[in-house]
């Protein structure tokens, strides 16, 4: 068989060639939406005046609240969202009407001619002002372990603080964006930029009172998502179906950059309270923790992120009293939403900010404090999931040797006694990260495989492609499964008419779930051409092979003991279809296992774990407050790879993400809660000239009967976490400088010359 290629569409974005939404030319007859945004963060509407913007050539229809066929009501988990607000704005840049118009330019002209007058309320943007007043969508969740009180009472030694972390934008390449196109009857296609079809479909047919079968969601890749179109694709879907569902015509909506950054929601702010009681050897004894998620106007996912957040606040450390207490609070900024990592690197953060104060205060290594505190096989999360197959010991042994820590300490320690102006630090950070969706209803999946006459073939899964290559580890599997080359092998879009009741592409699930899927339907169509090619074997060679020998390999088919004996894939398709053997197969998957009772606190909710660990080396230069990352050092344990390419580069991605979030990535909002950090001029993400002078990645294979498909293991979101060894170390040079000063997050060059 041929190599498995890195990268299924390589080529075609090398070349330009790659096909998102809104590339093609402008369908016959086709609107373009503008929008009136919400001037202000939180106020009633008294007026809002749309006779005047109707009224002028070009403009073919403006649409409100009282447009709406069906239900104003774009919320899931939660049903808190509608569409367009009929009486109360929730925060600034809610869409209040669409302006439809022949002309981009008329659209925009229209929208300024809507009267709209408001009656301001109070508003609330703070995390901690939204819990003293009792502002959230649920009561507190809670995860607990022991007994915290008791222990933290008799701890030799206890620290409390106040730990935060800011938001982050996405920055994804292709903004929010969809094209409706209306069809017989009421049925009608999206081409939407969503992670999650299912739930375009659903919230569409709910808004437009039809039923779900009438709404097609087409999604032909995505220019990059992070989690930023889970569900934030969902309300601009929603409005383009409902222009076009009331006009007739196809609607483009697509948002220009300003309006993406200035009005979707973002990575969470958290601000997290604390209390953690330790022993002279640095041995954390208990923890109390709360959680303040700021979720923004609308639930959105607000109270998975907070959960997943809970669950990951230990890290990779066992703590025998722990007390974990976490409040989604609803605020007046834009409803926050996924993103990468999903509250794990948030609840990360606060646990390794006070192991580095605790090896601080105690005098002890940053890497040896981590070894002391890492979880033992055998030993249970604070939800009582048991660790097993845990690498952290092997982990911190390869990062220590491949960095040469010992010397490095040495050589930073020399470098920072003779230069007062630049200072070197050294950060550390491991992951410990759950695999699967935290609600269990999500973690299935469904794909349907055709071979083709000429033993070509086309898989169709749930999974949304979005340039982490799921298309190519899709194919990969199938290509295992059926002995063929991945060339061989189409893998569609995702189409709600092919794959139904998808799960959303995300929490590093897709190739888990929807390889699962594939692999299965695959199977069943290899057991059906199995017998026909015994048959085929029999009547080409005369000879006699069993099922349980036949060989599906290098696109050929043959018996274990007869290997130049073979029939090719192509001839044994076209075989069985001449003798009505099928050649299709349906495959279902669910993650086995998985549980969890939110009421109690405990349970199974994951899968299996990834495990790993960073190091980083920065140069400070405490005059300008510059740094650059000098070397950095991973060592990721990924099960067994479907294509080590692939999750070297998603590595790679992650950790330069993680590193924008923690040192440059500021939002700034106005005491109005309008971001000001709205576009590429004043809001920084990592370049080429942000990546470390020098980067060793090992990446580890491990064997676990709880990895999947083929062994594998998820690779999207761990990775991000690496990010905050450049924070750590950054703060350890900080500290060279500033002994009683505390850095900031993010690390900005502002932060770092307070």
């Amino acid at each position: 068989m041929n190599s498995e290629p890195y990268h299924l569409s390589g080529t075609l974005h090398l070349c330009g060639k790659s096909r998102f939404i809104a590339d093609e030319p402008p369908l016959q007859g086709e609107l373009y939406a503008k929008f009136l945004f919400s001037p202000v963060a939180h106020s009633l509407i008294t007026k809002l005046d749309i006779s005047a913007a109707e009224k002028m050539p070009g403009v073919v229809k403006v649409i409100t609240s009282a447009s709406i066929p069906g239900i104003n009501q774009i919320g899931t988990v939660i049903k808190d969202e509608p569409l367009f607000p009929e009486k109360e704005i929730m925060y600034v840049g809610q869409p209040l009407a669409m302006v439809l118009a022949e002309d981009e330019y008329i659209a925009e002209l229209a929208v300024n001619k809507i009267i709209l007058k408001l009656e301001e309320l109070p508003a609330i943007f703070a995390a901690e002002d939204a819990y003293n007043k009792k502002q959230g969508y649920i009561s507190e969740r809670k995860i607990e372990s022991g007994d915290v009180e008791t222990a933290l009472k008799n701890a030799p030694f206890t620290l409390q603080g106040r730990t935060v972390t800011t938001g982050q934008e996405h920055f994804y390449l292709e903004g929010q964006r969809c094209l409706a196109v209306p069809f017989e009857g009421n049925r009608i296609t999206l081409h939407t930029a969503t992670q999650s079809t299912m739930e375009v479909q659903e919230v569409t047919s709910r808004v437009l009172g039809i039923p779900a079968n009438d709404v097609i969601i087409e999604v032909p890749r995505l220019g990059g998502a992070f989690g930023g179109k889970e569900r934030g694709a969902t309300i601009w879907a929603c409005m383009a179906a409902l222009a076009a569902f009331l006009t007739k015509r196809p609607v483009l909506v697509k948002l220009t950059r300003s309006e993406d950054m200035h009005y979707t929601g973002k990575r969470h702010p958290f601000t997290s309270l604390w209390q953690v009681g330790y022993d002279e050897n640095g041995k954390i004894l208990a923890y109390d923790l709360l959680l303040l998620a700021n979720g923004g106007a609308y639930a959105d996912l607000s109270m998975a992120i907070l959960e997943r957040a809970m669950f990951h606040s230990e890290n990779a450390y066992f703590i025998p009293d722990i007390r974990i207490r976490g409040y989604a609070c609803k605020t007046n900024l834009p409803p926050n939403t996924a993103f990468r990592g999903f509250g794990a690197p948030q609840g990360i953060f606060v646990m390794e900010s006070i192991l580095d104060k605790i090896a601080r205060q105690l005098k002890i290594d940053p890497l040896e404090i981590r070894q002391r505190n890492a979880y033992q096989n055998g030993q249970l999360t604070p939800y009582g999931q048991e660790i097993t197959h845990s690498q952290l010991n092997n982990i911190y042994a390869k990062l220590a040797e491949k960095a040469n820590y010992s010397m490095l300490k040495e050589e930073v320690a020399e470098f920072n006694k003779h230069n007062p102006r630049y200072k070197r630090g050294i950060g550390i950070t491991p992951v410990k990260f759950g695999i699967s969706f935290t609600t269990a209803l999500l973690n299935q999946g469904s794909a349907l495989v055709w071979v083709y006459i000429d033993g070509s073939v086309s898989v169709s899964t749930g999974g949304v492609e979005m340039g982490q290559e799921l298309s190519t580890k899709v194919a990969i599997v199938v290509s295992r499964v059926l002995g063929i080359p991945v060339n061989q092998i189409r893998v569609e879009s995702s189409n709600t008419q092919r794959i139904g009741n998808a799960s959303p592409t995300a929490a590093s699930t897709g190739s888990d779930i929807n390889g699962n899927a594939a692999r299965l339907a695959a199977e069943k169509i290899k057991a059906n051409l199995t017998q026909s090619a015994i048959a085929l074997i029999a009547q080409k060679y005369e000879l006699t092979v069993f099922p349980e020998d036949i060989i599906f390999s290098e696109n050929k088919v043959f018996g274990k003991d007869f290997p130049d004996a073979y029939i090719t894939f192509p001839e044994l398709v076209s075989y069985a279809h001449t003798e009505r053997i099928p050649l299709a197969a349906y495959g279902y998957y669910k993650t086995p296992g998985l549980w969890f009772d939110r009421d109690k606190g405990i349970g199974h909710p994951f899968h299996y774990f990834v495990y790993g660990a960073a190091l980083a080396e920065v140069e400070l230069d405490t005059l300008l407050g510059e740094h650059t990352i000098r070397k950095l050092f991973i060592v990721h344990e990924n099960g067994n790879s479907l294509n080590e390419a692939i999750d070297r580069g998603q590595i790679e991605g992650a950790v330069l993400q993680g590193i924008g979030w923690c040192t440059m990535e500021d939002l700034i909002y106005d005491e109005k809660g309008l971001y000001l950090s709205a576009n590429p001029s004043t809001y920084k993400i990592p370049g080429i000239r942000n990546l470390p002078a020098e980067t060793y990645i090992e990446i580890i294979p491990s064997a676990t009967e709880e990895a999947s498909v083929f062994g594998s293991k998820g690779i999207g979101e761990p990775p991000l976490i690496y990010g905050l060894s450049v924070f750590f170390a950054l703060q350890a040079a900080y500290k060279e400088a500033n002994p009683e000063k505390e850095l900031s997050f993010p690390a900005t060059p502002e932060s770092l010359i307070k």
